[in-house]
């Protein structure tokens, strides 16, 4: 019996300490595609749909280009800067950015971006990431998932397509003041 209770104890233990390591990504694409150029953000896209995990830079990234049309931060930690800000990150927020993104992070960015207001627990307390992704959940923004989980680059450009599903239907202001100074203003009737 006590080989056996060893045995269990060696593997959790094990299993805690393997357990316990967040994914990396080698490489984050913002290292080769991460400009404004029309070329390098169709190839920033085009390469993340073929990454097995969305790591924090490239989602910020991928945020900031969604939200404003280009990403003016120079690196990521003026991503997290920036995000930050506008309230757009959980707490306390410090991971790295090779790390790959937490469903958990994006939902709470999401939340702040899309204005949801969202049930009593997140109108309360505000968007943490378990109350974020259960929102997100509950609006079919998000399949069903734990805040823990991970992005593959599909699965991060779907939830990106579905963000702009909604926004679409629900509209936000923050969006609308985004794309409203993008445009390019009207050429002057000539009279």
């Amino acid at each position: 019996m006590t080989s056996l209770a060893s045995m269990l104890a060696a593997t959790i233990t094990i299993t805690a300490l393997l357990g316990c390591q967040s994914a990396q990504v080698a490489e984050p694409l913002t290292g080769k595609h991460g400009g404004n150029e029309a070329e390098t953000q169709l190839e920033f896209w085009h390469q993340l749909a073929t990454r097995p995990l969305t790591s924090n830079d490239d989602a910020f990234h991928g945020l900031i280009l969604f939200m404003n049309g280009q990403d003016d931060t120079q690196d990521y930690a003026g991503r997290v800067r920036y995000l930050n800000q506008r309230d757009m990150l959980p707490a306390n927020f410090d991971r790295p950015a090779n790390e790959a993104v937490r469903r958990g992070t994006m939902a709470v960015a999401l939340v702040a971006l899309l204005e949801i207001r969202g049930g009593l627990v997140l109108s309360t307390f505000g968007p943490t990431p378990r109350y974020a992704t259960r929102e997100l959940r509950y609006r079919n923004i998000f399949p069903p998932s734990s805040p823990n989980q991970t992005f593959s680059g599909p699965e991060f450009l779907s939830i990106i397509g579905q963000v702009e599903d909604f926004q679409r239907t629900h509209g936000s202001m923050r969006l609308r003041e985004t794309m409203e100074s993008q445009k390019e203003p009207a050429d002057e009737p000539k009279g």
